[in-house]
């Protein structure tokens, strides 16, 4: 039988095992680093802000017209997918 002189597969795991851990370290220093300021703080919040202000905008609901319902409804649209519709007031026409 031939010997295999190549790298064995404990060798291997103990390699990967070393780098999972290495860059692990790393991105917990780096995540410590950048967030324990003030500044890094203000710029998380603002973006999260920013987030939810797009969120609401993206989301709010819109008028939309229905052919198949008639004028006598009022339809609008949130999000692009959920669909409302209710009676116009009679009222108002």
């Amino acid at each position: 039988m031939q010997q295999d002189s190549g790298i064995q597969f404990q060798d291997l795991d103990q390699v990967l095992r070393n780098a999972q851990l290495r860059r692990s370290a790393d991105l917990g220093f780096w995540l410590r680093q950048r967030f324990s300021s003030k500044a890094g703080r203000l710029v998380v919040a603002t973006s999260l802000a920013c987030m939810v202000v797009m969120l609401a905008i993206v989301a709010a609901p819109r008028p939309v017209s229905s052919a198949a319902l008639g004028s006598e409804w009022k339809c609008s649209k949130a999000a692009f997918v959920l669909t409302t519709c209710r009676q116009a007031d009679p009222a108002r026409s």
